[in-house]
């Protein structure tokens, strides 16, 4: 008769998934101290390079923000730059105008006082139409001008000419005896006078030159050492109206350089 129930040795199902649930175990156990056996902590040389990677991150986002911070300031200082010059340029025009406008005038102004300046010495020329001086006539004590101015002009050749007035005129200078100024009642004697003089007065120690203004006599020392040159080649001028005038009164052109 056969025999009843678990062979003798036998587990049961129970028990045979007791123990295939604990070798489960046992095995993931083993896999994780194999593991953790084979893992390990960073080297120092790793974390370094790891903190130096997140530094030169760090610095790298903190160099954008500088380097954003500067465009920003750099692109208004342009900006504020830009309008100070296009100000800069609206008042150079502005100032270029008025230096124009007062160039103008300036220009106008002395043109102006050149006219002035021409009519004024024509003016003076004018009242001086009637005069001539006697230069080197020695002075005397308790000298009689116009008896001394009609004494040259007798020996001129003018007897009897009527002088309006005579007296000594510019600086006292030592060594030099002041001009005799004379001034005629009728400008042919004065004008008899000056074509003569040379000739006649050609053995004294006195001469009469012409009573020019100061413009006038500017222009005569102008051209006085030309007029020599020009007289030694056989060209002869003389000064009168304001220029040096040919012998057929009209004004003699210097050749300029």
């Amino acid at each position: 008769m056969p025999q009843r129930g678990r062979p003798p040795g036998s587990l049961g199902k129970k028990k045979r998934d007791e123990i295939a649930s604990q070798g489960t175990l046992r095995s993931l156990g083993s896999s994780l101290t194999t593991t953790l056996r084979n893992s390990r902590e960073p080297t120092e040389e790793e974390f370094t390079t790891e903190n130096l990677a997140t530094s030169l991150d760090n610095a790298m986002d903190e160099i954008n923000k500088q380097l954003q911070k500067i465009r920003k300031d750099f692109s208004k200082a342009i900006a504020d730059h830009d309008k100070v010059i296009e100000d800069l340029k609206t008042e150079n025009l502005e100032l270029k105008s008025k230096c124009e406008s007062l160039e103008a005038r300036v220009a106008a102004l002395e043109k102006s006082q050149g006219a002035h300046s021409e009519l004024i010495n024509k003016q003076e020329r004018f009242s001086r139409r009637n005069n001539f001086r006697i230069v080197g006539l020695k002075t005397e004590s308790d000298e009689d001008p116009i008896k001394m101015a009609s004494e040259v002009i007798s020996k001129i050749g003018i007897p009897n000419c009527k002088i309006e007035r005579a007296h000594r005129d510019g600086r006292n200078v030592p060594g030099r005896d002041r001009h005799l100024l004379v001034k005629l009642s009728y400008y042919q004697d004065k004008v008899t006078i000056m074509k003569n003089a040379r000739q006649s007065l050609s053995n004294e120690s006195f001469y009469v030159i012409d009573d020019l203004t100061k413009m006038d006599l500017k222009e005569k020392r102008k051209w006085s050492q030309k007029v020599n040159q020009l007289f030694q080649q056989g060209t002869k001028l003389r000064f009168f109206g304001g220029c040096w005038r040919q012998a057929n009164g009209k004004p003699y052109v210097f050749p300029t350089l």
